[in-house]
This record gives structure tokens, C-alpha cells and sequence, in this order.
């Protein structure tokens, strides 16, 4: 026979303003769906010593209550990696604009390893503004992501309330991206791009015409430098699908230089620089709205 266990959770404003059933799923990984779901109707889950809803939207200071089997209380224990060399170009009461270095991984899905995630969370436990034990699920996260061999500005939310404004600020293409790029060749005129993509495993396939499964990528491009055999140039994105620049310059027959994945033959490390993030006007109170290199 399984042991019961009465397991008490209270509500920190990280965890408010989101439905009971999806909290529960975040914090008990190991709660299956139809358990949670037949405790709910059951009231062996109480919010507030009363009967709960799957779908109501918990509050700070709530308290849920469970009693359910011990096995499936389990809480994933979060660590931290005292590695905290970032570089912040930015930062206020919620977000972190930070600077990530080309090499580095976004986020890692293989608890342990060096990322930008980690090294955030790092350098925020070290501050004090955010220590594991008194979270029950939440963390400190980025917002958007760059590839390992892309440098630039990333966006770090340092609690729930900013990772919900920013990403629905990314949703409603209210956060502007900026990159710098060198190409292969010589890009005499400013180039508005619309072409279509398809991520297939790790290469994205482009289509000058719609086409069943391919998304619309937009951009626009504007060329500002010139060296013997290639153009810098600055790419401002409408859209932000997978490897977008580097899959459409090399359909245009621009290669980023080094890009040996999309066509290029040359030994130089690719260049390509996220160098300026602009915000529009959003809910959440920032001191400035335009970050840059």
C-alpha cells in the first residue's frame, strides 16, 4: 500500500496568476494527469481548505493542500552553477539584458552544463534576488534564444510576471530585433525579404513561394560595409523563425562567412551579432525600452 502524505504548497506571487492544474503539473512532475485531475473532483487537492477547481486561477497566498501518495509529491530539486560571468547590458526590478557570448548555448536541456540560463540564475543568486528553496517551481528564464554560434542581446526574466509581459510582447511583435552579419559577396541595395521556411531536423529549408508547411519569414536588409570579397550587413527581423537569416541570405546567394551549414567554404568563424533590441510601449514599467552593444 502506497503511503499518504499531507503535503501543504503556498502561493508566492512567482507561482499567482495561473491555473491550479497547470501549477500542479510544473511543481509535481511526477502527478500524473488523471491522479491530479480524480484528487481534484475528490477533494484529496483543497486551495484554501476548500474545494478546488482545476481551471481557477491561484492567488498569492493561497494554500493548497494534498493528500495524495508520497511518490508523487516528489518536487524536482533545483540547482544552481556558480558560474555567474555575464555580461549585463541592461537590468531593473524584472528583466536582465544580457550580452551572450558567441560558443555559448541559450539553454541546455542537460541539467548541468554551461548555458545562459545558468549563468543567469547564478548571477542572480549571488545578489540575493533569487534563491531555489523558496520557489516552488519558478526560475528565472530567458525570453528569446540565439544559436550557440550567435552573439548578441538576450532578454532574462527574473520573475513570472516579466516572462509572461515579455513573451507576450514577442507574440504580439511588439520587441523589435536587430542584427549585425557578414556575408559572402558584394550586397549593393537594401533588400525588403519575404521568402518561406521549414525547419527539417537541423536545416532550414527555404521556398521563394508558399508551400504546404513552410511559414512566411520576413526581414530587411541593409547593407553598410564593404571588404574585398564580402558586405556587413544590418538585418532587422519581422518575423523570427529557425536559422532565418543564415537559411535566406544563402538562398540569395549571400552566405553568411564561415556558415558551412547554408554553403560557405571559407575558415573564418561566422559573424553574426544580435547588437539592438527595441520594446514598444508595454504594461511593464521599464526605465528604457532600446538596448544596444
Amino acid at each position: 500500500m502506497r503511503n499518504q502524505a499531507m503535503k501543504e504548497i503556498r502561493i508566492h506571487e512567482n507561482d499567482a496568476n495561473q491555473r491550479l492544474d497547470k501549477f500542479l503539473e510544473k511543481t509535481f512532475p511526477e502527478l500524473k494527469k488523471g491522479m491530479m485531475y480524480k484528487a481534484i473532483r475528490n477533494k484529496k487537492i483543497k486551495v484554501n481548505r476548500k474545494r478546488a477547481d482545476f481551471a481557477q486561477i491561484l492567488q498569492p497566498d493561497d494554500v493548497i493542500l494534498l493528500f495524495l501518495p508520497d511518490d508523487v509529491l516528489v518536487q524536482k530539486e533545483k540547482k544552481v552553477l556558480f558560474n555567474s560571468n555575464l555580461d549585463v547590458v541592461y537590468e531593473d526590478d524584472n528583466i536582465v539584458v544580457a550580452d551572450k557570448p558567441a560558443g555559448l548555448l541559450s539553454q541546455s536541456a542537460k541539467e548541468g552544463q554551461d548555458c545562459l540560463v545558468e549563468r543567469l540564475r547564478a548571477y542572480l543568486y549571488r545578489k540575493g534576488e533569487y534563491d531555489p528553496k523558496r520557489e516552488n517551481h519558478f526560475a528565472p528564464c530567458i525570453c528569446n534564444r540565439l544559436d550557440r554560434n550567435t552573439s548578441g542581446l538576450v532578454i532574462g526574466a527574473k520573475n513570472a510576471y516579466a516572462a509572461r509581459e515579455i513573451n507576450a510582447a514577442i507574440q504580439q511583435h511588439l520587441v523589435h530585433k536587430f542584427y549585425h552579419a557578414k556575408v559572402e559577396g558584394h550586397l549593393r541595395d537594401d533588400m525588403d525579404v519575404t521568402l518561406y521556411l521549414k525547419k527539417i531536423d537541423t536545416i532550414a529549408k527555404v521556398s521563394a513561394q508558399p508551400r504546404e508547411g513552410y511559414v512566411k519569414a520576413q526581414m530587411r536588409v541593409h547593407p553598410f560595409r564593404f571588404e574585398k570579397d564580402a558586405t556587413w550587413i544590418k538585418v532587422e527581423l519581422v518575423t523570427g523563425r529557425f536559422h532565418q537569416i543564415r537559411a535566406c541570405m544563402a538562398f540569395l546567394g549571400f552566405p553568411l562567412v564561415g556558415d558551412r551549414k547554408y554553403g560557405s567554404h571559407r575558415l573564418e568563424d561566422m559573424q553574426l551579432d544580435a547588437y539592438r533590441i527595441v520594446i514598444d510601449p508595454i504594461e511593464m514599467e521599464m526605465e528604457q525600452n532600446e538596448f544596444k552593444k
